[in-house]
């Protein structure tokens, strides 16, 4: 085994390890979104280095890479401290098993590049097969259908796809290039998060469980610079599914207590989420909801989701004491 064998492993192994460390606050808001809600959203973004690994490095080493990676990807994963490690082990093994696949098939003596879209194919391919096959240990025998969409796929057709020019990278004479799939694939990663919480808007879908969506808002204010939260109180107990429904173009929403709604607004400064929770009003007022609205900005109220919950908290105390709208901050304080 060759020293440049052992330095392109240690290369993907740190890539890899730094991906999960960087992303750790991003992978628990996205798992937390989906958790107990639907099958089809785990990405394997480390799948960049495991299917470079896979072909480039000999089966061993290739396995080293991929192991290295779940350890660094465990804190992610195990959110709550309730993770099921006889399924991450199975995650393991299926990547595991995908990088097997796509190995033997870049082995295979074929013009240009065509071993290489082969052992693509062969890696995602090996993928599906064992998330349909977990389904179906599971009882859910409908869930291939979601497999004949091509928007299942697109995250993971890119993903090796960045996987696939780290491959050319470190076979021409641009080896020192290849970290560039670190950026590109926290781009994506952070891609998908978004477009995850924007899925949340779909009025068929209820309001987040009050737990998950803590879990959500705490690690994406923790990892963005700006932020804000909407608190909705009402005492109609039917206003909750009504108000998500409404939504005013705001992002991840979430019951609170018996009747209220949060709502998270990501990358949302102080002067936009005013003015959003005040066009919130004006459609409550045209619904003839009897609710009170409150908010709170990262960093303007406060650098944590704690210090945000008591902002907003106090907020509509004062209003339902009162008897008036909410304080209006001053964007400059």
């Amino acid at each position: 085994m060759s020293r440049s064998l052992l330095v392109t492993a240690l290369l993907l192994a740190s890539l890899s390890i730094a991906y999960s460390a960087l992303t750790c606050s991003w992978e628990r808001a996205r798992r937390a979104m989906w958790e107990n809600a639907r099958t089809d959203h785990y990405r394997n973004f480390l799948a960049v280095w495991g299917f470079t690994a896979a072909v480039i490095l000999p089966l061993p080493l290739a396995a080293a890479v991929i192991f290295a990676s779940a350890i660094a990807e465990w804190p992610a994963r195990n959110m709550s401290g309730r993770a099921v490690q006889y399924r991450y082990v199975y995650s393991t093994a299926a990547a595991m098993l995908a990088a097997v696949s796509a190995h033997f098939i870049a082995q295979l003596r074929l013009d240009y590049y065509a071993p290489l879209l082969l052992a693509a194919l062969g890696y995602m391919a090996a993928g599906v097969a064992s998330v349909m096959c977990a389904q179906w240990a599971v009882g859910h025998r409908a869930g291939w259908r979601q497999f004949l969409r091509w928007d299942a796929h697109r995250i993971e057709f890119i993903t090796v796809g960045i996987g696939l020019a780290t491959v050319l990278l470190l076979h021409s004479q641009l080896q020192p290039l290849a970290w560039l799939s670190l950026p590109a694939t926290l781009a994506l990663q952070r891609y998908t998060v978004r477009r995850d919480l924007q899925a949340l808007e779909d009025p068929q879908l209820a309001p987040m469980r009050e737990q998950a969506w803590l879990t959500v808002a705490q690690e994406v204010l923790r990892a963005c610079p700006v932020g804000s939260i909407m608190r909705i109180e009402t005492s109609d107990p039917a206003a909750a599914g009504h108000l998500a429904r409404i939504k005013a173009g705001c992002d991840a929403i979430g019951a609170a207590g018996e009747s209220g709604l949060a709502i998270l607004l990501t990358d949302c400064p102080a002067t936009n989420a005013e003015a959003l929770a005040e066009r919130m009003r004006t459609v409550l007022r045209r619904e003839s909801i009897d609710a009170q609205v409150a908010v709170a900005a990262k960093p303007r109220d406060g650098l944590t989701l704690a210090d945000l919950l008591a902002v907003s908290e106090a907020e509509l105390i004062t209003r339902g004491a009162a008897g008036r709208p909410s304080r209006q901050h001053n964007p400059e304080a």
